[in-house]
């Protein structure tokens, strides 16, 4: 007698030769890792790791040849084993590697159980049940298997972002919900033992496939949603600072053309105190003019391009606010070969990122910004000091420590990825206690 389960669902059978069964386990680890390799990154080898994947292939083994517990309770030890298998083999968020879960039993639960009706109502009566068994399992892997190469086409082309966790919780209630109703609908045409039945069961698996599938489309969008809004954010920001550097350009101008009008009679004044020999005077006097017309500023960057010296100028303003000694060293022309809102992002996470860790450090506090335009191609060094510990990402990016990473984690990942754009590099070197060194090279079309 056939017996189901539902990855559970699938239809197995109790003396089918454990040749076949390691087989198909093998199958099934195959699949596991081409599925999740599409979505997440695999850690270094460890014992965790390892432990995982033994304890996903022993339930798998234990679903095909003992398979004691009822459906609901394959389907639950089938999740929290291959969650469990996941967390130790792969980096990310909880929440998102539950998404992937689910998903990945949910879609390989309906994937078998369209088969198995299908082969329950055409090819029952033609084959006998041992073999009817080993067909469908093996038709469903094989299912599967395309359905995953289809995902890894569709999903590959970008890198796959992380979703805060409220996101990830609303889609993982679309598969899981999933799971119910198809396993109620399964059982119940079970029970029937009618054609009708399993072809209406399959049909709903078809649609509920979809749906499942669908979730992987919704995932994406949403990630890219998120990143463009912040994305705006920060160029909405930029272009804020670039506005009041504006604003500050046209308010020294009408102040120079004060100073230009008042400057016969303060040139007589001058004069005056000149003749009597008072040079204390002369230079009370003139510092007052300059205080007056706003010429006394800082000497922060005068470069000519408007992008970099706003924000350059703003963020000098308020390092000094929290007691940060900041220096610049600038040498590049007033037009570059790059986009202002390229160059407005990465010199802004940069500079932002610094001013707060500085402002932590302990001891005398200081940023150092270096930028140089040689050939066509951008050099940008920052340097500050900080206090803690860094915590990096498997390929030795920095991750964001942020309580609120979700809206601030897209600074250094827009670094990377603007850095990528114009085939440049990012490199950070903390090799230094406290000292806390990035790089960032830009190159150019070469004339």
């Amino acid at each position: 007698e056939i017996t189901t389960r539902l990855v559970g669902s699938e239809m197995c059978i109790r003396d089918r030769s454990y040749g076949t069964d390691i087989l198909f386990i093998i199958f099934a680890v195959y699949l596991f890792f081409y599925y999740f390799d599409i979505f997440l990154k695999r850690r270094k080898r460890t014992v965790l790791s390892m432990i995982g994947l033994v304890i996903f292939m022993a339930w798998q083994f234990e679903m095909s040849s003992v398979n004691l517990l009822p459906a609901y309770g394959n389907i639950i030890v089938t999740i929290i084993t291959t969650l469990f298998a996941v967390a130790q083999i792969y980096e990310g968020k909880f929440w998102n590697k539950c998404i992937f879960t689910i998903a990945f039993n949910a879609i390989w639960m309906l994937i078998e159980t369209i088969s198995g009706n299908i082969l329950l109502t055409y090819c029952c009566e033609f084959t006998d049940l041992q073999a009817l068994g080993t067909l469908g399992s093996f038709t469903s892997k094989i299912v599967f298997m395309i359905a995953i190469t289809a995902l890894k086409r569709v999903f590959t082309k970008d890198e796959i972002k992380e979703l805060p966790v409220r996101y990830s919780f609303m889609l993982v209630l679309i598969p899981i919900g999933s799971i119910y109703i198809m396993n109620n609908i399964f059982m119940l045409g079970y029970r029937l033992h009618s054609n009708r039945a399993n072809i209406q069961s399959a049909v709903t698996a078809v649609i509920l496939l979809g749906v499942n599938v669908l979730v992987f489309y919704i995932y994406i969008k949403l990630a890219d949603d998120l990143q463009l809004r912040r994305m705006t954010s920060v160029y909405e920001q930029q272009l804020d600072l670039c506005e009041r550097h504006q604003q500050e350009r046209e308010l020294s101008i009408l102040q120079l053309r004060d100073v230009r009008h008042n400057m016969k009679n303060n040139l007589v004044s001058i004069l005056a105190y000149a003749e009597n020999g008072d040079n204390e005077k002369i230079i009370r006097f003139v510092n007052e003019i300059m205080e007056e017309g706003g010429i006394k500023t800082s000497t922060v960057t005068n470069s000519g391009n408007i992008v970099i010296d706003s924000l350059i100028g703003y963020w000098y303003v308020e390092a000094k606010k929290v007691g940060i000694d900041f220096s610049v060293n600038l040498n590049i022309p007033m037009e570059m070969p790059f986009r202002g809102a390229d160059i407005c992002l990465i010199l802004g996470n940069l500079l932002e990122n610094a001013v707060e860790a500085a402002q932590k450090a302990e001891g005398k506090k200081y940023i150092r910004l270096h930028m140089k335009y040689d050939k066509n191609n951008l050099l940008l060094f920052v340097e500050n000091n900080y206090k803690g510990v860094l915590i990096k990402t498997k390929d030795k990016r920095l991750k964001s420590t942020k309580t609120d990473a979700g809206n601030h984690g897209v600074g250094l990942s827009s670094v990377y990825r603007i850095a990528a754009k114009y085939h440049g590099v990012v490199t950070i070197d903390d090799g230094v206690t406290n000292r806390f060194l990035i790089r960032v090279v830009l190159y150019g079309k070469q004339k």
